[in-house]
Parts: structure tokens; C-alpha cells; sequence
């Protein structure tokens, strides 16, 4: 399957991800494949591949109490991760509170 780029706030999710759990085998941003994107005005989800396991429990992994503060997002949104078989699955953004979100990566940072 081909593979697309990263975005910007992908990349720096996903190595928030590595910060977080490196320890257990989280990669690095660079070693994630995007297989696919979806923006469902509520959020994305993003399918990943990776070719290196995660000593992860099944289920969604999370930020730690941190959040995605962005331009025209009064609430922020969320950011987990799917593993499953110790596989990195599929990267999912919501937005809280309900906002509608377009998918455009307006100014944003990690809070």
C-alpha cells in the first residue's frame, strides 16, 4: 500500500507519543507510515503502519493530560492512539465541545 505524507501536527502527535512511551517501544514520528487520512469535521482519523512493535496494552494510548490548542478551536481537541497486537493502528484526533474542525491545520500547539 503506498503511503502519504505526515502533516505537520501529525508528526509532532506522534513524537509527543514517543516522548511519552519511548520506554515501551513507541518509534519515533519518522518510523510511522501514513497509510490514510479521513477529516470527519468532528476530527481525523489516520491510519499508520509501522514496522516496529509497541509493548503496549491493546486499546488507546493518550497524551497524558495534554492537548491540541488551535487557531478557530475554542476547546482544543484530543489526541490517541489505537494499538492493537502491539501494532500502532490508527491516530485519532477529536475536537471537544462539539466545534466543527475542516481538517486545516490553522496555528497550533501542543498544550
Amino acid at each position: 500500500m503506498s503511503t502519504i505524507q505526515r502533516s505537520a501536527l501529525e508528526t509532532a502527535v506522534l513524537d509527543r507519543f514517543h516522548q511519552l512511551y519511548g520506554a515501551k517501544g513507541f518509534p519515533p514520528a519518522e518510523s510511522i507510515r501514513v497509510l490514510r487520512r479521513d477529516d470527519t469535521g468532528g476530527g481525523r482519523y489516520v491510519d499508520l503502519e509501522c514496522d516496529a512493535p509497541v509493548q503496549l496494552d491493546d486499546g488507546y494510548a493518550d497524551l497524558g493530560g495534554s492537548f491540541v490548542d488551535m487557531e478557530g478551536l475554542p476547546n482544543g481537541m484530543m489526541a490517541v492512539v489505537l494499538i492493537r497486537g502491539g501494532r500502532i493502528q490508527v491516530l485519532e484526533f477529536t475536537v471537544y465541545g462539539g466545534d466543527f474542525w475542516d481538517g486545516q491545520e490553522r496555528e497550533w500547539k501542543i498544550v
